[in-house]
């Protein structure tokens, strides 16, 4: 974000003194350290089979960019795949915190949801999908804070739009993700409603989970180029709410509550933002079921 309020020409020169380049550059080298083992066995084992007249025994990230042709190493593209996940993730998770601490009489009502549900089912992906309540809370926090409200994007051919305008081809555009909180799409758009993509209130005979996209819900981008790993994210997050609200007790500190932060195109959960967490005894034990 920094190079980007830099003039086009200095940048191939004033990242080499920038101070948190120079940082970056350091962690690039740390990480790549970490992989390279890693890719390394990788690809030993693809030649060993390869030499047996064997195909390839990977299906994954590493084996994908390989049949890419780049030059660039394996490593770097694990570690951009890394940075697109982790920190969107954390970012819906710790808003949703924030939110459920909002409106702390959501706090029994997703433990109850989580025991009846888990109790029965066990830890299994079927049963994340059965947290309706939770999915309802996660996509009304994400439609209410995405993380991002704009999107850039380039006009492949002309496009003529409803109310006349024309689009050229080659024009570069942004999208944004502001017509979520408006009440066209969504009935009191600006008001945070846990419930509301639940059908007995939505109105609508499917559930809109958390990972379906649509025109009017960009949480996760839409069309070809959606989040493709949105998926395993909402797993993720719903399994590490279960432990947390299991767990633990959380709220506001003095009853403030963290505003999210405009950053470019982002639109991040605060930063300097603080809760106050405390032990409980849980209802339910993780570690006694079955996944």
């Amino acid at each position: 974000m920094i190079l980007c309020v830099i003039s086009r020409w200095l940048r191939p020169y004033i990242h080499w003194v920038l101070p948190q380049c120079r940082e970056v550059r350091r962690a690039l080298i740390a990480a790549r350290k970490e992989l390279d083992p890693h890719i390394e066995r990788h690809q030993r084992v693809k030649a060993e089979a390869l030499a047996r007249g064997e195909e390839s025994p990977f299906d994954d990230a590493i084996e994908w960019f390989g049949q890419g042709g780049s030059a660039l190493p394996p490593a770097d593209y694990q570690i951009a795949l890394t940075l697109a996940a982790i920190h969107t993730t954390t970012d819906l998770f710790s808003q949703t915190m924030i939110d459920i601490a909002t409106f702390p009489e959501m706090f029994v009502i997703l433990r109850e949801e989580i025991v009846h549900v888990l109790s029965v089912q066990g830890l299994k992906k079927s049963a994340l999908a059965d947290l309706k309540i939770m999915d309802s809370f996660l996509k009304e926090t994400q439609r209410m804070k995405p993380i991002l409200i704009g999107w850039r994007r380039r006009a492949l051919e002309d496009v003529s739009l409803s109310n006349g305008t024309t689009v050229k081809k080659g024009t570069k555009i942004v999208v944004t993700a502001t017509h979520m909180w408006s009440e066209e799409n969504y009935a009191n758009a600006k008001t945070f409603d846990p419930y509301r993509f639940l059908p007995k209130y939505s109105g609508k005979e499917q559930m809109p989970y958390l990972v379906n996209t649509s025109p009017n819900h960009l949480g996760f981008g839409h069309g070809t180029h959606a989040c493709p790993g949105r998926f395993f994210a909402s797993n993720e997050v719903k399994i590490a709410l279960c432990h947390l609200l299991l767990k633990y007790d959380w709220k506001l500190v003095d009853g403030n509550r963290p505003e999210a932060v405009a950053f470019g195109m982002a639109y991040i959960t605060n930063p300097d933002a603080k809760l106050l967490i405390r032990r409980r005894e849980e209802e339910l034990d993780f570690s006694t079921l079955e996944h």
